[in-house]
């Protein structure tokens, strides 16, 4: 399916874009395009120097900024505190995978749902998979970097309850479909049925992972404790900046 964005011009829906390309179609400048882009506030991956976009990234992302908060959303945050969401509180150690296999998409989202189901926080396996996968081929969670955040389209569709992450590392990596065409070795799986929470929570994820140094020490820690240790030292690190 093609959709018409300008009066000239028309894009697949899946179509990798270019700086000039997301300016125009997000009527920005491509300085502003190339600001967001260094810092992380656009998901975007760099290809032999040079940004690029997916298209249907660029429209979840703006979707989820354009979305109405509901007021329970609201009373949660001002309950939280205005930044107060730290990434190793809702990162169990029980829901930390040290030895992810490397497979397909299926079977590596298999293994970072599996926890959830043994706690009883999902019901169905099979079901949560499958919503992912359906996400998934819509374009791949990968950000680039070794890393993938694995998420649900619609947040509400997550089970009830306070927001979960389920952490993987595989070592040897694996094809997660990145655009940067580089193994994935990093994946948070975020489960909560908030639209604010899941914003941003996935914005806390983006930020911890532009530490390509703190990505890479995540990758080799030995024990859940050593990686409990390092989330911590990242939601320090991101409070004080």
């Amino acid at each position: 399916m093609k959709t018409e964005y300008n009066d000239r011009e028309i894009v697949q829906e899946d179509e990798i874009m270019t700086v000039a390309e997301v300016a125009r179609y997000l009527k920005l400048s491509e300085k502003t395009i190339l600001g967001m882009a260094n810092k992380g506030e656009i998901p975007a991956a760099k290809i032999a120097s040079q940004w690029r976009f997916r298209r249907r990234i660029v429209d979840d992302w703006l979707a989820s900024r354009m979305k109405v908060l509901p007021q329970t959303d609201l009373a949660r945050l001002v309950e939280a505190g205005a930044d107060i969401l730290p990434i190793s509180r809702i990162a169990a150690e029980d829901f930390i995978i040290m030895d992810l296999e490397a497979g397909s998409k299926e079977q590596v989202l298999r293994q970072l749902v599996r926890p959830l189901v043994r706690s009883g926080i999902v019901a169905s396996e099979d079901a949560m998979v499958e919503k992912l996968m359906e996400r998934e081929k819509m374009a791949s969670t990968a950000l680039g970097r070794g890393a993938a955040i694995p998420h649900l389209r619609h947040p509400e569709d997550n089970p009830a309850g306070q927001p979960d992450l389920v952490v993987g590392i595989c070592r040897e990596g694996t094809d997660f479909g990145s655009l940067d065409q580089r193994k994935t070795h990093l994946l948070f799986l975020l489960c909560t049925d908030s639209e604010v929470v899941h914003v941003r929570i996935m914005s806390k994820l983006a930020a911890i992972l532009r530490q390509e140094d703190l990505v890479t020490r995540l990758i080799q820690s030995k024990t859940r404790e050593e990686v409990m240790g390092l989330l911590i030292q990242a939601d320090q690190k991101t409070l004080m900046a």
